[in-house]
């Protein structure tokens, strides 16, 4: 459902539907980032980010599917084209459907940032490893990790990728979740790559929830490169981006910047080529290390900058001198049982914008 909210003029034809009485209505629309001297069309970071817009007996108008009004609920029915209707004479108004929320709490749906909706295979025994004192850097030099659901993805069909993904969109829809980022990664080849992208295409076409993609071929090196990650990052430039961009599907270029996967330097080379495709750039930044991941974010005007439980200081204030948002995904840290977690707080009052997502 999409917003384009008029709150002041009648409307000339009556909503299809009207949700009325809520008791609390969160618009997330309050207040302009001023503290951080932001755009007031961003996101909300700093002190703002306690106001969520609450409108007390809140309204909402929807008509063919966008939102066309918002405020109480005397107030809109005021601007429906019946508008001397009582508040409580439901029944007396044109929309094709009134939902009665009194008594609860309407918010919009929740956008997960940072998922990877698309993948075949488990990794449960890798579980059993951490419980053992494996690390995941460990797990991943062994083989798998990554590395693990490359094999299982690689030859799991477009039909099973999709079915995959739209069990897990049902279980995110379930808790509130009606839009979410998925990255690729976990083919490392230009056909699983393009599958996986095309696979989160259909999914979104034939779910509720919507899906948008991010492509991620800078995940690992995988084990035709291995030991060569300078070839992988050439055959991801020369080869496989291109192709991405023909298919047309990604919006986003992301890259695993961590040690012992790609360095800064890697991760700029792959962001700037993914830029000049098209793509946004998004960064898996300073997750385990503090390798200056969320300063590149900072550096080349990244969407975000994920996971962030290593990153500095000044790693924290660039984001906020460049506006980047920090998408925190804290229960990734507790599957890997990490004793450190991002520093939440300190960003906040640093002036960054600040997401949670589930990874």
């Amino acid at each position: 459902m999409t917003l384009n909210v008029n709150t002041r003029n009648v409307r000339e034809e009556p909503s299809d539907l009207l949700l009325i009485h809520g008791a609390e209505l969160a618009t997330c629309s309050s207040a302009p980032r001023s503290d951080a001297g932001h755009d007031s069309d961003g996101p909300l970071c700093g002190a703002a980010m306690r106001d969520i817009g609450i409108i007390r007996d809140g309204a909402i108008a929807v008509r063919s599917g966008v939102i066309v009004d918002v405020g109480t609920t005397q107030e809109v029915i005021s601007r429906e084209p019946s508008g001397g209707a009582s508040v409580g004479a439901s029944g007396a108004l044109g929309a094709t459907q009134v939902i009665d929320a009194s008594g609860r709490t309407v918010l919009p749906g929740f956008v997960d940032a940072h998922t990877h909706l698309v993948f075949a295979g488990e990794r449960y025994r890798e579980h059993v490893m951490r419980l053992g004192g494996a690390k995941y850097l460990d797990i991943l030099a062994s083989g798998g990790g990554i590395l693990s659901t490359l094999t299982s993805t690689r030859s799991a069909s477009l039909a099973e990728l999709v079915a995959g993904a739209m069990k897990r969109l049902d279980t995110m829809l379930l808790h509130g979740t009606t839009t979410v980022e998925a990255k690729s990664g976990y083919g490392l080849d230009v056909d699983t790559e393009l599958r996986q992208l095309e696979a989160a295409k259909l999914a979104s076409e034939a779910h509720a929830v919507d899906v948008v993609s991010t492509f991620m071929g800078a995940h690992a090196v995988p084990p035709e490169f291995a030991g060569d990650p300078r070839g992988y990052l050439d055959f991801v430039k020369s080869v496989v981006l291109p192709a991405v961009a023909e298919q047309g599907i990604a919006e986003f270029c992301d890259v695993f910047c961590e040690e012992g996967v790609f360095s800064v330097e890697q991760s700029r080379e792959v962001l700037l080529a993914g830029m000049e495709f098209g793509l946004r750039a998004k960064i898996h930044a300073d997750e385990i290390f503090p390798i200056g991941g969320a300063s590149l974010a900072a550096e080349l005007g990244a969407v975000s900058a994920d996971h962030l439980a290593a990153a500095s200081p000044e790693g924290i204030r660039s984001l906020a001198r460049a506006g980047v948002v920090a998408v925190l995904l804290p229960a990734t840290m507790f599957t890997l049982m990490s004793e450190a977690y991002a520093d939440a707080r300190g960003m906040i009052d640093a002036g960054v914008a600040v997401a949670l997502a589930s990874d």
